[in-house]
C-alpha cells in the first residue's frame, strides 16, 4: 500500500482557512503521481515524453468527511483496486492524524498521447499493477 504526506498550504484553502474542494483533487493527483512513479517504476515526465503515454482521470467520485484547514499535514494512502486492460481503479484515501477527511475512488485509463486512444498495458506494467493489487487485497 503506498502512503505519502502532503501539506494543505494556502494556495489549497478559501478565505477561511479550510480546504477549498477542488484543490484537494490536485493534492489527490500529486498523491497518483507519486504512487505512479513508485508502483509503476516510471514517472510522469518519463511516461510523457520518452514512452509517449498518458494516465488521465476518466471518472471519479469523492466523499468528503471532515474540513481540513491550513497547516495540516494530509496522509494518502493509494491503493489499486482493479486492473483492466487498459484502465484501473484507485482508491485514494486521506487523513490528518489519523481522522478521515475525504476519499477518492478515480478511474484511470492508459493512453497513447499521440493518438489520444486507450493502449493496453505493457507487460511489467501490468505485472507491477497486479502484484500492487494483490498485496492490497491481502492487506485488508
Amino acid at each position: 500500500m503506498f502512503t505519502t504526506s502532503l501539506p494543505l498550504r494556502f494556495a489549497h484553502c478559501d478565505p477561511a482557512g479550510i480546504a477549498y474542494y477542488p484543490r484537494y483533487f490536485e493534492l489527490c493527483d500529486a498523491a497518483v503521481e507519486d504512487w505512479t512513479a513508485a508502483v509503476l517504476g516510471v514517472d510522469r515526465r518519463t511516461m510523457h515524453g520518452e514512452l509517449g503515454m498518458g494516465l488521465p482521470t476518466v471518472a471519479l467520485s469523492a466523499e468528503f468527511t471532515a474540513p481540513s484547514r491550513l497547516g495540516d499535514m494530509l496522509d494518502f494512502t493509494v491503493r489499486t483496486l482493479r486492473v483492466g486492460k487498459s484502465s484501473l481503479d484507485l482508491a485514494v484515501d486521506i487523513a490528518c492524524g489519523g481522522e478521515a477527511r475525504f476519499a477518492v475512488r478515480p478511474t484511470l485509463v492508459l493512453i497513447d498521447l499521440a493518438s489520444a486512444q486507450a493502449r493496453a498495458w505493457p507487460a511489467d506494467f501490468l505485472e507491477r499493477l497486479r502484484k500492487d493489487a494483490t498485496s492490497n487485497k491481502e492487506a485488508s
